[in-house]
C-alpha cells in the first residue's frame, strides 16, 4: 500500500494505482483489487441475479482486461464505473454463450439422439425425414459438428446470414413438431 494512503483522497489514489497498472505494477493491480472486488461483486451478482462463483468468474476476467488495458482515469466514481461496465459486459457475453451453447445442445440433442421411446423415435425420424438433404446437412453441421455459421457458410458457399436464416427456419418447423 502507499505511504501516503492515509492523507490520500479516493480519487488520488485512483489516478494513482491506474497509472501504476498502466506502468505494469502488479501491486497496484493487487492494490485495486483488494479495493474494489467487493464492490464489482456485489453489482455484478444483483444485476445477473447469478451466484457468487458467476460474478468472481466476471471479476477475474474483467481484472484481466483492466491488466491488459488500464483506463485512464482522473476520479474513484471513473474507475469504478469503468470496472462495473466492464464486468457487466463479460458477465453479458458469458450468459449469451451460455445460452447459445444450452440452445445448440438441446438441438443436439433433438437432431443427434433419437431417445431410447420408440414413439418419440418414430415422431423425430419421421419430422427428419422430411427435410431435404440440404436441411439434413445444415443440421448436422451446425449441432451435431458443433461448426459455427461462418464456417458453414464457408463450406456450403453461401453467406453466413442465409445459412443462419434457413437453420431457424428449419428450427422453427421442428419446434412446431412438423417439417411441412
Amino acid at each position: 500500500m502507499h505511504a501516503d494512503a492515509q492523507t490520500e483522497s479516493d480519487d488520488e489514489w485512483a489516478a494513482r494505482v491506474t497509472r501504476a497498472v498502466r506502468s505494469g505494477s502488479q501491486e497496484a493491480l493487487a492494490e485495486m483489487y483488494d479495493r474494489c472486488a467487493e464492490e464489482v461483486v456485489v453489482a455484478i451478482e444483483r444485476t445477473t441475479r447469478r451466484d457468487e462463483s458467476f460474478a468472481l468468474d466476471c471479476l477475474q476476467e474483467m481484472f484481466m482486461r483492466l491488466a491488459a488495458h488500464p483506463p485512464v482515469v482522473d476520479s474513484h466514481a471513473a474507475l469504478m464505473a469503468w470496472m462495473r461496465v466492464t464486468s457487466l459486459n463479460v458477465a453479458r457475453n458469458t450468459i449469451v454463450s451460455e445460452k447459445r451453447r444450452n440452445r445448440r445442445e438441446g438441438t443436439a440433442a433433438l437432431v443427434r439422439d433419437v431417445g431410447t421411446d420408440d414413439a418419440d423415435n418414430e415422431s423425430v425420424d419421421a419430422i427428419l425425414g422430411q427435410l431435404d438433404e440440404d436441411e439434413r446437412t445444415l443440421l448436422r453441421l451446425r449441432h451435431v459438428e458443433g461448426m459455427r455459421i461462418r464456417a458453414i457458410a464457408r463450406v456450403i458457399g453461401a453467406t453466413p446470414q442465409k445459412v443462419e436464416s434457413a437453420i431457424r427456419r428449419v428450427m422453427g418447423r421442428l419446434r412446431e413438431g412438423g417439417a411441412s
